[in-house]
């Protein structure tokens, strides 16, 4: 992923409720957004992978694993889709570290067996939940691991950073967590950022959704 940078500086951000996704989104849910719409599936050219999708099917037995192979514009999409919409940085950052700005979804200690990352050492993607041990102070489930997850930001330097970067700007979407190619030190860590072009696909890139609360019925 490019230009791995630490969220700083460190600041207080109030946000309205929002409902985000328990689970990343998987291959079944896709399915049903790209028959609907006629999106194309799931696929990159330039390497064979059982993560392309053939004659608009994933693979068997995949239906629970997170959908990946798709871009910026593909995940927004389905979002709008689903009457919902990409998470913001903050959002993201939010679920995955609670009001106590831990380092891990579940706590300040890394343990490799509670996250799908390259430490430990399966080498693919799997169900969603199945790691319990990644949950985040909200019931939120593989934020330190799975899949790198786009989010609705920009790739740009936060309020008050001194810091520069040639690729700040309106040109990259920011992506959170870490995946299963990936170690969870440093990406798995909650305040890590990096970005892609939005036209990225890679096997190890999926998203989820956030919404707003409607209102109370009367």
């Amino acid at each position: 992923p490019l230009g791995l940078v630490w969220a700083t500086p460190r600041r207080d951000v109030y946000l309205p409720a929002f409902y985000i996704d328990k689970h990343e989104v998987t291959n079944r849910e896709y399915k049903r957004f790209i028959d609907s719409t006629g999106r194309n599936a799931p696929f990159d050219e330039f390497y064979d992978t059982i993560y392309n999708w053939k004659d608009g099917k994933y693979k068997e037995n995949f239906d629970d694993h997170p959908v990946v192979l798709v871009d910026w514009h593909d995940a927004d999409a389905y979002c709008r889709w689903a009457g919902k919409r990409l998470p913001t940085e903050a959002e993201w950052e939010k679920t995955a570290r609670g009001t106590d700005g831990r380092y891990w979804p579940w706590g300040n200690e890394f343990d490799k067996t509670r996250t799908n990352t390259i430490d430990f050492g399966v080498e693919m993607t799997m169900p969603v939940g199945s790691f319990p041990g990644d949950a985040s102070p909200y019931g939120v489930m593989d934020m330190a691991g799975s899949v790198f997850e786009w989010t609705s930001g920009w790739y740009k330097a936060y309020p008050g950073s001194k810091r520069r970067h040639p690729e700040y700007g309106e040109v990259y979407k920011v992506t959170r967590g870490s995946a299963w190619t990936a170690p969870a030190d440093p990406y798995g860590f909650t305040m890590s950022r990096t970005a892609q072009p939005l036209d990225y696909k890679h096997r190890s890139t999926g998203f989820r959704c956030v919404k707003r609360p409607g209102k109370v019925k009367k």
